[in-house]
């Protein structure tokens, strides 16, 4: 019995003390990773949410440098289009100068064929028998015309009043009464007569050609120079029209007596007023529409038929007189006929009786 009790108290490897030993130490290693686990946790979790930190940053940053693309992308493309619209301005551009190189290259060779024309003309003209073109209005005795510069042609239109009575035939009464007898040749040929109608002319020759003319003779009548063209005003420049102006200045017939009252009231009824007057008289009138009288009238009635006619003048006109040698009786004539020029700002010329000849 002793021998098999001896036999089962036999050593064993595996105590009880061992395996204390061995699960205690298991028990360290193990409390040993558990503190090292949680640890490493804790450091993970804060570099987790420092690697989120950065990461919201970065997105942040991400979506600032987004915006700032799209900026950058929309100020690119409006460049693009900007850059498009230059070339295409530039390609216009360029085709615009070539045209205008060819036009230019084309005006200058049509400048040498008109250079070239142009001397030949020169050349033609040369060779042209030279030929001065009359004026159209004949001016006689061109060197005596400063005698009559001081008569006024004032505006654009201006009207001769021309006496063509019975006083224009000679510088006394009794010499005009004489030649009322000759025929009307003669009359014509009157000295005095004569130098109304140069006179006449030298003013239509020396006006501005733009200025528009009337002629109204005025005796007992009123009576335009072409009766059927009253209401028209002339041109120098018309070279038909002076021409006949000139026929039918050089057939008038002095005659019968002077109505300055008609002829002014004729001014006043033109369809257009003048801007200025020039008067072709030797005196006084002799007749009035407003104080009628027969037979022959002293010098107060003259005086009172002058007053009268120029109360028919249209106001502010300039009346400028051209006083051929009065008859004989009417010594108040050159001034009240200065006293006219001075009131309406026109002027008075009195010929000398030998003009135009010395």
């Amino acid at each position: 019995m002793a021998s098999i009790a001896s036999k089962r108290r036999e050593t064993e490897v595996f105590s009880l003390s061992f395996l204390d030993c061995i699960c205690c130490g298991f028990g360290a290693v193990l409390l040993i990773f558990l503190l090292t686990i949680a640890k490493k946790t804790d450091v993970d979790k804060a570099d987790v949410d420092a690697a989120r930190d950065r990461l919201r940053k970065v997105e942040a940053q991400m979506t600032l440098n987004q915006q700032e693309l799209d900026r950058l992308a929309q100020i690119l493309a409006a460049a693009q289009l900007e850059l498009d619209a230059i070339n295409a301005k530039n390609t216009e551009d360029q085709v615009k100068l070539s045209d205008r190189r060819r036009d230019l290259l084309l005006m200058l060779q049509q400048t040498g064929a008109l250079k070239d024309a142009l001397h030949a003309l020169l050349g033609e003209k040369k060779a042209l028998p030279t030929e001065e073109t009359p004026p159209p209005v004949p001016i006689p005795n061109v060197d005596r015309r400063q005698y009559l510069t001081g008569v006024k042609l004032h505006g654009e239109f201006v009207v001769f009043l021309v006496r063509t009575s019975g006083s224009m035939l000679d510088d006394t009464i009794d010499a005009a009464a004489a030649r009322l007898e000759d025929s009307d040749d003669k009359k014509r040929e009157a000295p005095k007569w004569r130098r109304t109608v140069q006179a006449l002319e030298w003013m239509l020759a020396s006006m501005d050609p733009e200025t528009r003319f009337q002629i109204l003779f005025f005796n007992e009548e009123t009576t335009p120079i072409l009766p059927t063209r009253g209401d028209e005003w002339f041109s120098t420049k018309d070279r038909k029209v002076m021409t006949e102006i000139i026929t039918k200045l050089n057939s008038v017939v002095p005659k019968g007596g002077a109505n300055l009252e008609r002829a002014f009231t004729a001014v006043r009824f033109l369809p257009r007023l003048p801007d200025s007057i020039v008067l072709l008289t030797d005196g006084l009138p002799t007749r009035s529409d407003s104080l009628p009288m027969e037979g022959d009238v002293d010098e107060g009635h003259r005086i009172r038929f002058f007053e009268i006619a120029t109360k028919q003048l249209p106001p502010r006109i300039p009346v400028s007189t051209v006083l051929f040698p009065t008859l004989t009786g009417d010594p108040g004539a050159p001034g009240l006929y200065w006293e006219l020029a001075n009131a309406t700002r026109g002027a008075l010329v009195s010929p000398s009786t030998s003009w135009p000849d010395t």
